[in-house]
Order: structure tokens, then C-alpha cells, then sequence
């Protein structure tokens, strides 16, 4: 029986076979074989000739062939998506334009800046403002179209004013027949808010008492002067100007200098123009108070140091870490009714006179006993744990997602802070948002970025040393570089920027793809205003780059794991007015955002082109398949270096070191810096091989870092740059021969300077080696 629809002899596709159903015809299986001319031609001897023939011919046609398609079989089947060299992704300037024209939106920095300063909240760290202001970063990011967005907390020790008993300085009659107060310091005379209150945060609680002495900035050498003047300032309570050096670092002199106690004020010499005009202008009222933590080891969390703060980390002895005497700040109006109060009987050398009414005096002379005047500070600080959140989402890399370019901008202010931390705020969310929409039209980048908003940063960059704390390793290979954020926008006459040397070429590119922010000079870049305003001392025909400060985000970074580093902004004219430590109402009730659009940015240009320029800095540094690095601006620093070894040729004399060998690796390091740059192309090379490439710059950073530290500075790590030992924000090219010289010339004992000289060596043969391809090894 024939089947359903089968028709004999009609093909059958797969889709309609049948096993059952096919039917397959066998012919001529059964009849004798046929033989043909061609199987005759094959027969015998001759056949066999035949044979070996066509098998040659065969043969070699076959290897024809084969040739053919190894030739084109890539061209033909496997051809790559991109042809540029086998480069997978590199930077594209029409991205860069792109996102430098969607950070324009004034109402975009206006906003941000308003939600950090409303309602007049003081957003110290560990308060509930602050917290809720984390929570609308949060809520804000989520929205993003980032990959993550994470809240890392922290338990870390603070420092908070005691409410219910103030801080004050106080100044009392002494004489046989009067012991009344006759002078109380006042505090928060704006009466702005309620919630603010004057202190030094980290500085000891008690009740101290002594005749006052004047100590100019309260340098290391001033009180050498003081010493040579033969002024007593054991147990006195010593009045010391802000600016020069780090307020810690004021308070470690006066207290190694036996001081009783520190006052702390601004005076209008360095924070006005001197003319006494304040009304109407960015200078510093009379009234203003300047606050500040006076923390002598930035650590991170005082209370665990070296390691994460987590809740359940064990507590380490940090006493050598804060001041064992009372510190209060105090407003000028007040420091000069204190100024009548010093011992008249030793005048102030001439560039010690600032701008008080008050003549200008030392102090008592020691031996004296009987004092007409008293000074008493009080200090009612209180130390607590709390917690703080750093708040950290990313883009990740579409190539080399273990490897980061961070930026961030502390989030955390002692008053409302429009300028700081206001400003860098506004930049950071603005630039998030414009990468975040850059995703929506199908681009990521090469690396992964990560944007960071850190807490208390006002108490010595704490949220940021925690987080590289507990990423140390990750952040020790893969970080490329940080860029921080802080005071971003300090005044309005130039560009400015402090970077690591590897990222002076990555500023200069942004800077040229600007416009420049003054009306009169459209057509100039802000690269030629910049380098018209701060020309370089160093590098020829290039605009002056800055070291790092100390007690800032980028701190752990470049100095605890060397990631290469850097902080751009726009400020102030720093030659007219080279006083001036930075922005008059920095840290005071005056810094609030009417203060930033009346005196500093009222269109917010400055804000978009700072934006501008870290566009193109975070693209650079992102999608440049060969980092856009320059190694021979080490150069420059290395030199500088050298110039410090001349500068100290008696000290080691006297301690009769010998620098032929230190000299020796310094012109190796400068050689090999120029070699390697000369080669460091992108031509031509594959994928792996630029891989390579990086490593190499990633690594020679890291070759300055000993984990042993700097000589008591061991939260210090970088022996080519770190901070000065006696200014923790003046950075210092080969600080340990620094550390080591002081430390000699003052106790006799050079060993600490020879060890310096053996390890300085080591790292630039190390960064050497790795430019080199060197591997030492013992035979």
C-alpha cells in the first residue's frame, strides 16, 4: 500500500522525508563490470608510469592550491573589525567635542551648588545634613546610566565642638590688686548659624594660661628667631598667623617649642589688600573665623591607622597623632585687641608686621616672671566615632575594565562651603551626568571610570584614605591616574593645575581644546592665557604645572600607592597677591554661593571650562590606547632633586656620604626617561604589545614606593615626591634626603640621611630597570 502524499522519483526535502516513505532505485548491482578504454590505458608497465604521473600532478596542484587559500583566507573569512593596526579602541576627538558641548548648562552647576548650601546647613562630617546630602548623590547617580553606584561606609574618629561649653579665649588682669577679665573672644558675631561654632578640630580639650607671645606663621625657623630674640615661649600661649604652612603644622612647632597653648587667626595682611576697604569686595571681614583640623599624621582614620576602618576594627594608641595642647581660631578684630596685650619689651623683626592696628611684639623675654596680662583658652572639643560615606559608581571598561581613571571631589565642608567644596561638587556631577548620556549613544570607554564623591575630607582627607586603604591592591596595579577636585573654582584670573609629571602633557592637550573664558582674548585658548598669566620655570615655553598639596583627596594616591596624580582649577592672581594662602572666605561663614557669582564667577564660565578641560582629560586617559604619557617631564623633577643635593653639600659632608653613585643612577634615570620616550609609539604595534607598553608607565610610578614609609612620615610611601616633614601641604622632590638632613643637623645622628641616600638610589635604579627591561639578578 502506497503511502499518504509519496509520489515515486519526486525528491524529498529534510523537512519532508520520511524514513518509511523513500524510496531509493539500485541499478546494474547484479551484472558483470564493463570494461573501458580507460582501464586498458591503466594496465601494465605503462599504466603504472601513468599513475605516478597524475599522482604528481595531483600533488603539486594541491600545494597551488593550499597556497592560494592561506594567502586570502583571513582577507577572505576572518577580517578583523578594525584595521588600524589591530587597535581595538583609541581616543576619538569628536567624542571629546562632543562632550565638552553638553557641560554648558549653567543651571546645571547652580543647581548642585544650592542643594550643597541650602537652608544654611553646615555639612560637617558624620551629621545628619551631610548624610541626607550623600543619600541625593545616591538617588541622583542611580539614575545614571552607570554599572554600579555603591555606598562605602566607614567608622572613623572625629571631632566636634562641645555645645553647651564653648571655646573661648579669655585675657585677665595680674597685677596684686586686679585679677578681672578684661577681653573675651567672640564667636560666630554673623550670627548666621546657630548651628556653627569656631574650633580646631583633633585639638585638646582643657583650660590653659600664660602670657601671650606673637610667633609670625609658626615656622620651624620662627621660632628660631623667637629663640634668638631670647623670647620664653615655654608655657606661654602663642598667637600664630594662618597661612605659609599646614595649621597642624603650626601647633607641632609651638607644642615642640613647649607652648602652652595656640591661637589661631587671619590676619587682613595676608586675607585683604591692606587697605582696609573690606565692604564690597572678596576680602576677609574682621568678623570671619577660619576653622581647620590641626591633625599632625594624615593616616586616614586617627583611631586605624594602616588599616580599613571597619565598625569592628580594633583601636591603635594614636596620641603622637593630635596635639596634647588647647587650639582655638579666633577672627582678626579679636587678634588685634589680643596683639595690646603682649609684653612690649622685645620688638618683631620688620617682615614680621602684618595689617592689625595693634603694634607688632614678640613677647616676654625669658627669665621674666611678673606679666600684666594672663591669656586663657579654653577648649571644649569632644571626639567621637561616627560614620562616613564615600559614595563611588563606574563606567566599566570595555577593554580593559581592570584598569581606572577616578575622579573626585569631597562632598564634606566646615561651614556652607559654595567655593569648597561647592564648586568641585557641581563639576563632578555635571561631567558624571555628561559620560553617563555619552553611554545612551553606544560608547564606553576603553577603562573602566570611577567617579567618587568623598567624606570628611575637611578632617584630613579621611574618606578617600579609607577607600584606597581598602583597594590598595586593585588600585596598585590597575589605577592609571586620579583626578581630584577641591576648591575647583578659587578665583578668576587663570587656569591652574598641580599634577604628577606623567600627566603634564594630558593637561596641556585639554587646556589647548578650550576656549579661552575672557571676552577680550576669544582668541586665545585657555592654554595661552594660562601660559601667558604662569609661565614655567622649568620647562621652556610651557605654562608653570604645581606639586601636589599635601592634605588633599590625592594624597593617598600619589604618595601611599603612587598613582599618578592631579588637581585643576581656576584661580586668583597669585603673583599680586602671593600672601594670599588661597580664597579670602575659605573655611568661614563667607563662603557661600552669593560670595561665589558676585566676586569669583557670576556666569559660571569658569566652571564650564574647568569641566571642558577635565572632559577631554578623562577621555585621554580612558580610550587613548597608548596612555598619553610623557616620562621625560621627570626630568624636571629629577633635577630640581639634584639642585636639593647641592643645596645640602656641607650636610653630607659632615656626615661623609658620598654621592658619585646617587649622581651616577640619577643621569641613567634621565637617559633611560629619553630613550624610552623616543620609542613610545603606537605605530604599527599590536593590542599586546601596547599592553606592554602601559604596564611599563603603570609601573614606573610605583618603583618610587617603599612600603616602609618616609622617616616619620610613614603614612608617606613616595621617596621621589612627598610632603615636607615640616609642611604637610608643600610638596618636596627627594623628601627623604630632606627628612634625613633635618633630622641630622639637628640631632647629630646622620644614619637616618645614609639610609635615605641607599634607598633613593635603589628606587631610580628600580624605575630605571623597568624602562630598561632589566632584570637584575645574582650570578
Amino acid at each position: 500500500m502506497m503511502s499518504r502524499g509519496y509520489t515515486p522519483g519526486k525528491p524529498v526535502s529534510r523537512w519532508e522525508a520520511d524514513s518509511d516513505n523513500i524510496d531509493i532505485e539500485y541499478k546494474n548491482l547484479d551484472q558483470p563490470r564493463q570494461q573501458s578504454m580507460v582501464s586498458e590505458c591503466f594496465s601494465g608497465g605503462k599504466g603504472c608510469v601513468l599513475k605516478i604521473l597524475m599522482i604528481g600532478v595531483i600533488f603539486v596542484m594541491g600545494l597551488i592550491f593550499g597556497y592560494f587559500v592561506r594567502k586570502t583566507g583571513h582577507k577572505i573569512f576572518i577580517s578583523p573589525s578594525v584595521q588600524y593596526h589591530g587597535i581595538l579602541q583609541d581616543y576619538d576627538p569628536a567624542i571629546s567635542k562632543k562632550l565638552q558641548s553638553r557641560v554648558t548648562h549653567i543651571d546645571n552647576y547652580i543647581d548642585s551648588i544650592k542643594t550643597l548650601t541650602s537652608q544654611s546647613d553646615i555639612r560637617i562630617s558624620g551629621m545628619g545634613n551631610l548624610n541626607g546630602l550623600v543619600k541625593y548623590v545616591v538617588n541622583m547617580w542611580t539614575t545614571f546610566h552607570f554599572d554600579t553606584v555603591k555606598v562605602k561606609k566607614y567608622k572613623v574618629q572625629l571631632s566636634y565642638p562641645d555645645y553647651t561649653a564653648l571655646n573661648q579665649v579669655t585675657v585677665n588682669l595680674n597685677t596684686a590688686e586686679n585679677k578681672s577679665q578684661i577681653f573675651l573672644s567672640k564667636s560666630n558675631a554673623s550670627n548666621e548659624n546657630v548651628a556653627y561654632l569656631p574650633f580646631n578640630a583633633y585639638a585638646k580639650s582643657g583650660v590653659v594660661k600664660g602670657p601671650l607671645v606673637y610667633a609670625h606663621y609658626g615656622r620651624k625657623k620662627d621660632f628660631d628667631i623667637l629663640t634668638n630674640l631670647n623670647v620664653e615661649v615655654n608655657g606661654s600661649v602663642v598667637l600664630i598667623r594662618y597661612g605659609r604652612i599646614h595649621p597642624g603644622n603650626k601647633v607641632k612647632h609651638a607644642e615642640e617649642a613647649g607652648a602652652a597653648g595656640v591661637v589661631l587667626y587671619c590676619d587682613p595682611d595676608d586675607y585683604t589688600d591692606g587697605s582696609g576697604n573690606i565692604d564690597g569686595t572678596w576680602w576677609l571681614p574682621s568678623w570671619a573665623v577660619q576653622l581647620s583640623h590641626v591633625r599632625y599624621n594624615l593616616v586616614g582614620d586617627p583611631s586605624t591607622p594602616d588599616y580599613t576602618a571597619t565598625p569592628d576594627s580594633s583601636l591603635t594608641n594614636n596620641s603622637n597623632m593630635f596635639p596634647s595642647i588647647p587650639v582655638y581660631p579666633i577672627m582678626y578684630s579679636d587678634a588685634d585687641q589680643l596683639m595690646s596685650f603682649i609684653d612690649n619689651s622685645t620688638l618683631v623683626p620688620s617682615d614680621w608686621n602684618g595689617k592689625l592696628k595693634s603694634e607688632y611684639y614678640a613677647g616676654p623675654r625669658r627669665g621674666t616672671t611678673d606679666h600684666n596680662y594672663l591669656v586663657e583658652v579654653t577648649v571644649n572639643n569632644s571626639p567621637e566615632k561616627r560614620f562616613v560615606s564615600n559614595v563611588i559608581a563606574s563606567i566599566k571598561g570595555k577593554h580593559e575594565p581592570d584598569h581606572f581613571v577616578i575622579i573626585g571631589s569631597h562632598i564634606d565642608s566646615w561651614t556652607q562651603g559654595a567655593v569648597d567644596a561647592g564648586t568641585g561638587f557641581a563639576i563632578l556631577m555635571d561631567l558624571a551626568r555628561t559620560f553617563s548620556d555619552q553611554i545612551v549613544e553606544g560608547w564606553r570607554p576603553r577603562r573602566t571610570i570611577i567617579f567618587a564623591v568623598w567624606d570628611a575630607s575637611k578632617y584630613g582627607h579621611i574618606g578617600s584614605y579609607e577607600w584606597v586603604q581598602e583597594y590598595e591592591k586593585q588600585l596598585g596595579t590597575g589605577a592609571v591616574a586620579y583626578i581630584n577636585l577641591d576648591s575647583a573654582i578659587r578665583g578668576n584670573y587663570s587656569f591652574y593645575a598641580e599634577s604628577n609629571p606623567l600627566l603634564y602633557d594630558v593637561i596641556y592637550k585639554a587646556a589647548m581644546s578650550v576656549n579661552c573664558v575672557d571676552s577680550h582674548q576669544n582668541e586665545m585658548s585657555v592654554y595661552d592665557m594660562w601660559k601667558q598669566n604662569f609661565r614655567s620655570t622649568e620647562i621652556p615655553n610651557r605654562p608653570e604645572i604645581n606639586g601636589l598639596a599635601g592634605d588633599s583627596d590625592q594624597s593617598p594616591f600619589s604618595y601611599r600607592i603612587g598613582v599618578p596624580s592631579m588637581s585643576v582649577a581656576f584661580t586668583y592672581d597669585t603673583k599680586t597677591y602671593s600672601k594670599l594662602p588661597t580664597y579670602p572666605a575659605y573655611s568661614t561663614l563667607e563662603d557661600t554661593l552669593e560670595y561665589l557669582q558676585t566676586y569669583i564667577d557670576s556666569n559660571f564660565t569658569r566652571h564650564i571650562a574647568v569641566n571642558q578641560i577635565l572632559a577631554d582629560i578623562v577621555l585621554q586617559l580612558a580610550d587613548s590606547a597608548l596612555l598619553p604619557f610623557n616620562i621625560t617631564n621627570y626630568i624636571h623633577i629629577v633635577k630640581m632633586g639634584h639642585r636639593c643635593l647641592n643645596k645640602y653639600q656641607k650636610e653630607f659632608q659632615d656626615a661623609s656620604i658620598a654621592l658619585e653613585e646617587l649622581n651616577s643612577v640619577i643621569d641613567t634615570f634621565i637617559n633611560s626617561t629619553q630613550q624610552f620616550q623616543k620609542n613610545f609609539t603606537k605605530t604599527g604595534i599590536s593590542e599586546y604589545q601596547l599592553h606592554s607598553k602601559n604596564e611599563k608607565l603603570l609601573h614606573l610610578t610605583r618603583a618610587f614606593i617603599v612600603e616602609r614609609g618616609l622617616p616619620n612620615q610613614s603614612q608617606y610611601r613616595n621617596y621621589l615626591v612627598a610632603p615636607h616633614v615640616e609642611n604637610i601641604n608643600e610638596e618636596t622632590v627627594f623628601p627623604g634626603i630632606v627628612s634625613g638632613v633635618l633630622h641630622g643637623k639637628t640631632t647629630g645622628d646622620w644614619d637616618v640621611l645614609r639610609q635615605q641616600v641607599a634607598i633613593l638610589t635603589i628606587t631610580l635604579q628600580r624605575a630605571s630597570s623597568i624602562l630598561n627591561e632589566e632584570i637584575h639578578t645574582e650570578s
